[in-house]
């Protein structure tokens, strides 16, 4: 017996873009990052890499991640990675509970620093963001960004830079 078969309107593409996201798997931002992927960075299509801290666990080396990290930059031949943290974020309240919002935003953006660091030494292309709520609305607040020529090898108008 057969299930029930769904198909996608997307057709595939056999086809890297060289493009992967790192973000935190919390739900209350998920829609709105990848809106901002597509939308403001030019990532129609990327590879994800979607895990609770998000880009935490290069700054802290958790080996298992790192491993699979490393093998997606290779099979997937990866060039540019967008990397992005969030306000109020339950892996960093967990980690770090004696720690007020301000540092735990420090701790953050120190992480994302040092990911950047390491993403860089291996000839990659890297932004980092922080999500935070305004009114209801998300806001990605850059952090670090790319060279306007890097956006422009990318395809990218300065546009969607901002």
């Amino acid at each position: 017996m057969q299930g029930e078969r769904l198909r996608s309107r997307t057709l595939w593409k056999d086809e890297f873009s060289g493009n992967l996201a790192i973000f935190c798997s919390d739900e209350r931002f998920a829609g709105a990052t990848i809106e901002f992927l597509k939308q403001y960075l030019g990532m129609e299509r990327c590879d994800l890499f979607v895990v609770a801290g998000g880009p935490a666990f290069i700054a802290q080396n958790e080996p298992s991640l790192v491993e699979r990290l490393e093998l997606l930059i290779e099979a997937h031949k990866i060039k540019y990675v967008a990397l992005i943290a969030h306000e109020d974020c339950g892996y960093y309240k967990r980690c770090y509970p004696d720690l007020s919002q301000s540092e735990l935003k420090r701790k953050q953006v120190e992480d994302l620093s040092s990911a950047i660091s390491l993403l860089r030494q291996k000839g990659i292309l890297v932004c980092s963001f922080f999500a935070l709520v305004e009114s209801d609305e998300v806001v990605f607040e850059r952090l670090s960004c790319c060279a306007a020529e890097d956006y422009q090898s990318r395809g990218l108008s300065s546009e969607s830079q901002k």
